[in-house]
């Protein structure tokens, strides 16, 4: 019985040891763990980021902000001890312009630390096109090209998602905002009309509206890409039209105008006359062609020379000047300037002559493949006096032909209404008022009548018909019998019965008078 007792104390003083060894474990403090530096991260709402740390006891986190909350959907978690990986989301609560920061906090036991700060970018700054159209590096708003007369001009509106201050300073040079917005207030439209100068017309160039935030230093740029010209197009400035060009005699004046009544004294101005060409690249061929009688030719082209220069620097600064003095009739010249894809397709790479490639078969006149886009201007230069001769009247008598004098000019008997018909603002136009006749005949004369009609170029004109009109210059609503004969232009005749005194129009191709005779009775 003793033997047992001795047993139980040292059982109970084993099992005292043991609780008192437990209670001192129990008593023990832990250490918690934590990472040794915070994640540093940058969000967009809408995305999540993994949180990687490692817990020594049971722990929980905290979110500072609404706006990023844990896989639970709440803005705190909490789990054991062990290696972790949580889920943080980024919503939009409070999303605004500027970037915003939350800190996610880990507790364990006591102690707790931040180890991850998260900042979360700020609302995309847009500048939306009029069609909902967001513009970037790879997809640029497109300017392109369009034929105009002057500088080449473009609108574009804008929406945009903040209150905005149009950036004019940081546009590139080849770009020009006219009268552009100062700023506007959240999505509040932009409009901005844009000239592209003629220094940069013909290439192709990049660039971009830069549109600031109002009070911050933020910004949303719009990507923006002129196309420059097409391989064949061409603009041309300095030239306000390619026709209805004249030259002076003596080649050191020219003028535009003044070919129909009714237009003022065109003004007259000196050689050289300067224009521009623009082309892609500055890459483009001059041609100089030249009437010679009935024929064209082409500058440098088997020996010819024509009778002008065109200077050209290669660089589209073109002039056209040392127009030689005209001793002889009237004649023309071209300026052709075709962008050189255009040319190499005409000449087949240079393989076909000008001859061949820019006049027709006969020579006589352009070819139907040049197009009038490539004709930069045609011009006149009026030639020496052409001697046109008076007309030939003869009075017919039985067998016998006698030839009348005939006077330059009105004459005594011309009423002032006739020659206010003649005049600027009249009913009757004459390009040459030295072609304009008088005689006297006795009523009854048959007459038989040769115009001898010429142009500005010396050339016969055949006479297509004839206009009959009164003293007063009003046509007659019973005109003369007559008939005209001649198979020739130096052959065409009239042949009348004067009865009355009666105004003779003489008129070529498209009704054009070109010489005038007065005819008055002598018994009157």
């Amino acid at each position: 019985m003793k033997y047992i007792n001795i047993l139980s104390k040292m059982w109970l003083i084993a099992v005292a040891a043991m609780v008192v060894a437990c209670s001192e474990d129990e008593g023990a403090p832990v250490t918690p763990s934590f990472p040794e530096e915070e994640q540093i991260l940058s969000v967009k709402a809408g995305e999540s980021v993994e949180i990687v740390f490692d817990a020594s006891m049971d722990w929980k986190l905290y979110s500072s902000t609404l706006w990023c909350r844990f896989s639970n959907g709440m803005t705190s978690i909490s789990g054991q001890a062990g290696k972790q990986a949580v889920q943080v989301s980024v919503n939009e609560d409070m999303l605004n312009y500027g970037e915003m920061q939350a800190e996610i906090t880990l507790k364990q036991g006591d102690v707790e630390k931040v180890i991850a700060k998260l900042t979360r970018q700020g609302e995309m700054l847009l500048a939306v096109g009029e069609e909902g159209e967001i513009f970037t590096e790879e997809s640029p708003l497109l300017l392109n090209f369009s034929r105009t007369s002057t500088t080449l001009s473009f609108t574009e509106s804008f929406t945009l998602n903040f209150p905005w201050e149009f950036d004019q300073a940081s546009l590139p040079e080849w770009l020009a905002v006219k009268n552009p917005p100062v700023k506007g207030g959240m999505h509040q439209k932009a409009e901005l009309t844009v000239e592209i100068t003629d220094d940069y017309l013909a290439n192709e160039w990049t660039g971009s509206f830069r549109f600031k935030m109002q009070g911050e230093d933020r910004y949303a740029d719009v990507p923006v890409k002129y196309t420059g010209l097409p391989a064949d197009e061409l603009v041309i400035r300095g030239i306000s039209t390619k026709w209805n060009w004249s030259v002076s005699t003596d080649g050191l004046q020219y003028w535009t105008g003044g070919l129909t009544e009714g237009d003022g004294e065109p003004e007259k101005l000196s050689f050289p006359l300067s224009f521009r060409v623009l082309a892609k690249n500055s890459e483009y061929v001059v041609k100089a062609v030249y009437q010679d009688g009935d024929y064209l030719w082409i500058d440098g082209v088997d020996g010819a020379k024509a009778f002008f220069d065109i200077k050209d620097d290669a660089h589209g600064n073109l002039e056209l000047c040392n127009v030689q003095e005209n001793t002889s009739a009237k004649r023309r010249g071209y300026i052709l300037v075709f962008p050189k894809s255009v040319y190499d397709e005409l000449s087949h790479g240079g393989t076909w002559s000008d001859m061949n490639t820019l006049l027709n078969s006969e020579g006589t006149d352009l070819s139907e493949d040049v197009s009038d886009e490539y004709i930069v201007m045609v011009f006149d230069q009026e030639g020496a006096s052409v001697s046109v001769g008076l007309p030939e009247v003869w009075l017919i008598s039985g067998d016998n032909k006698t030839q009348l004098n005939v006077a330059q000019g009105f004459g005594e008997n011309a009423t002032q209404d006739l020659k206010d018909k003649f005049n600027e603002g009249g009913d009757i136009y004459l390009q040459d008022k030295s072609q304009i006749y008088n005689l006297e005949v006795e009523s009854g004369a048959q007459l038989d009548i040769k115009p001898l009609l010429k142009n500005d170029w010396g050339d016969d004109i055949f006479l297509e018909k004839c206009s009959f009109l009164d003293e007063k210059g009003v046509l007659l609503s019973d005109e003369p019998v007559h008939s005209i004969t001649g198979d020739l232009p130096s052959e065409r005749c009239l042949h009348f019965t004067c009865n009355q005194s009666v105004v003779i129009l003489f008129q070529g191709e498209y009704s054009m008078t070109y010489k005038v005779l007065i005819i008055t009775l002598k018994n009157k």
